[in-house]
């Protein structure tokens, strides 16, 4: 009986450290979704074109739990910028998964809007763009098919001389008019 005891309240104490280490860090990072960097990049595939800002984000194509919602949002998002806007701001979806076709990832994300750019990496690019944007992915332990990755998306900001990731959004969903208001300072400086 007293071990019985003794094991029931090792497990309810356990339990109590679980809920704790889940809880706890929310309390602390609530309200925090962005964060304001100045990372300089070098990397040749991102912001190769005329677009003076990009909204960046590394998913996986047919990804339905994670990347789809995310890019239907951005999507809507993208609509309701204005033409000049649009001219000048631009969404580029990098994928992770390193598909065998590579047309892929722009059909993917040409699904959610006819103006996104999906990015095919090979394995050495995609090594270095995780690295540089700290991009954590696995392959699912449930699912070969599937992919657990971070789900943040970046503004990255071209001048003249390089490009920065300036700020990372991480909680979903986002935070758009704080987005709109970042990419206007942003095209402003």
């Amino acid at each position: 009986m007293k071990n019985r005891l003794h094991s029931l309240s090792i497990l309810f104490f356990v339990l109590l450290v679980s809920i704790a280490i889940m809880i706890i860090p929310t309390f602390f990072t609530k309200g925090i979704s962005r964060v304001e960097l100045h990372n300089k990049i070098v990397l040749p595939l991102v912001l190769d074109d005329k677009k003076d800002v990009k909204i960046i984000f590394f998913g996986y194509s047919g990804c339905t739990d994670i990347c789809t919602p995310r890019l239907e949002s951005l999507s809507h998002f993208y609509k309701d910028l204005n033409a000049s806007v649009k001219q000048r701001v631009g969404v580029e979806f990098l994928d992770i998964s390193v598909p065998y076709d590579k047309t892929l990832p722009m059909r993917f994300a040409q699904f959610f809007h006819k103006e996104f750019k999906g990015i095919y990496l090979s394995q050495t690019n995609l090594r270095e763009y995780t690295r540089a944007f700290n991009i954590y992915f696995a392959q699912s332990l449930s699912d070969k098919t599937e992919y657990d990755h971070t789900t943040n998306i970046y503004l990255i900001k071209k001048s003249a001389q390089d490009k920065e990731i300036r700020y990372v959004y991480s909680s979903y969903p986002y935070d758009f008019k704080q987005i709109k208001k970042d990419i206007r300072e942003l095209l402003n400086e």
